[in-house]
């Protein structure tokens, strides 16, 4: 457990509104129900399998009634814009729990360490599927690379019978290159390398996958001396590789390297 007063937290300059919650409920809903679109509701809802209620409202059109929402207020504490999450988070249809993770993506260089203890917790197993867990990423990342007291978490997660935890482990270093940790990326799919769950299956694939544009002989080799993966893990990991490989073979000759 990790207290939430460390130094070294990036903070906002003070300008804006002073923070209303009620306002800015009041002010998101509105921004979303105006845009609600009954036929689009119903391909979305379809797509993830009719497993919650959508409204219709395209992902850049919530972030951007998110966003202009929050830009009237003056940056927040940690503690009051969870708490908006979290309000926004109970409502019924499916954007409201997305738009409550665009709010805390949106302050990530205000969390603290702390945050990886029930809020997180609370975000990635309730309601949980992959858009909304996938969609935390962003915080989860950041927060790992600038507190390094977080890595410890994040080897606590892969361990979890949860496999949305396990999954945002696994996922935690996405997009980060030469920035990757290798040691933790090969230590955390290791532990997860012969599990057949989709979810935990894809994001060791996805992880290596997404190193593999930084660094393709070190995925092929992780890949090669670990028979145990499971095979949608080891297809993943190597779809990029064998994509590159495949179109050097079939190019023209002129144009191979």
């Amino acid at each position: 457990m990790y207290p939430g007063n460390l130094t070294g937290v990036i903070t906002i300059e003070n300008v804006g509104k002073p923070w209303n919650e009620k306002e800015l409920i009041k002010v998101v809903s509105a921004g979303i129900l105006a845009n609600t679109n009954p036929t689009r509701a119903l391909e979305m809802s379809a797509y993830l399998r009719n497993q919650f209620t959508f409204l219709g409202v395209p992902a850049p059109m919530r972030r951007r009634v998110v966003k202009a929402a929050l830009k009237e207020y003056s940056p927040p504490t940690e503690n009051d814009f969870v708490a908006l999450a979290r309000s926004l988070h109970q409502h019924k249809e499916r954007e409201f729990q997305l738009a409550a993770v665009d709010i805390l993506v949106h302050y990530r260089k205000l969390v603290t360490p702390s945050f990886l203890n029930e809020p997180a917790q609370f975000f990635i197993t309730q309601k949980s599927w992959w858009d909304s867990v996938d969609a935390l990423n962003p915080l989860i990342r950041d927060l790992v690379q600038a507190q390094p007291i977080c890595v410890s978490v994040m080897r606590e997660w892969i361990n979890s019978d949860n496999i949305w935890i396990a999954r945002s482990s696994l996922t935690h270093q996405l997009t980060m290159k030469s920035k990757t940790d290798t040691q933790r990326l090969a230590e955390l799919c290791s532990i997860r390398a012969e599990d057949r769950e989709f979810f935990i299956a894809k994001a060791v694939g996805w992880a290596l996958r997404d190193y593999s544009h930084t660094d393709p002989d070190w995925v092929r080799e992780y890949v090669g001396s670990h028979p145990e993966l499971s095979a949608l893990a080891r297809r993943e990991a190597m779809k990029a590789i064998s994509r590159e490989s495949s179109h050097r073979h079939t190019a023209p000759k002129d144009q191979q390297t």
